[in-house]
């Protein structure tokens, strides 16, 4: 369990620092990249087998969900992280897809676009599929943030033991045991 609260406070700091630099270019992208990297690695992870890891932590089931258990039923946690894991893997594929590799070095879109510079149509045709990838990008950006708003105040109010584990809450001793 150390290592998954490890991975969620590395996903979860790189996920916001690249949000809230979204207007500092080379910045913003270096950190999208990074979290490209953690989301791939976790898929890696995902494939060893391990139970607490597994991609079926992100699919809830509504079985057994009822009124009396609404709100502590797994399936919400599981819904709202599998809003949160689409939302923030989409906003790192538009990324990916408006960068082109080029604040990584990994590809030169330049030289490629100078090729359709005399193509009106063809330059049309680049500016509305950028200006799209852009405004999907801040789209399923801003989505991520909204799953994430819910999934903690949903964790704090429901599942707060769990909320302190995942912080690095140590836990208190018991009074009695400090008493004798």
């Amino acid at each position: 369990m150390r290592r998954i609260r490890i991975y969620h406070a590395i996903l979860a700091s790189l996920a916001l620092l690249s949000y809230l630099t979204g207007e500092f270019g080379l910045v913003h992208a270096w950190l999208g990249y990074g979290v490209s990297l953690i989301i791939v690695l976790r898929l890696l992870w995902a494939l060893s087998g391990e139970r607490q890891v597994g991609l079926t932590r992100f699919y809830p089931s509504f079985e057994g969900l009822r009124f009396d258990n609404a709100f502590t039923h797994p399936s919400i946690s599981k819904a709202l992280m599998l809003g949160i894991a689409l939302s923030l893997s989409l906003s790192v594929g538009t990324g990916i897809a408006i960068d082109k590799g080029k604040s990584i070095g990994w590809a030169n879109a330049e030289i490629i676009a100078s090729a359709y510079a005399d193509d009106d149509e063809q330059q049309e045709n680049k500016g509305f599929l950028a200006e799209a990838l852009e405004e999907s990008h801040e789209l399923f950006a801003n989505l991520m943030l909204l799953f994430v708003g819910m999934h903690m105040t949903y964790i704090v109010l429901f599942k707060f033991p769990l909320a302190k584990f995942m912080l690095f809450v140590p836990k208190q001793k018991n009074k009695d045991s400090l008493n004798k």
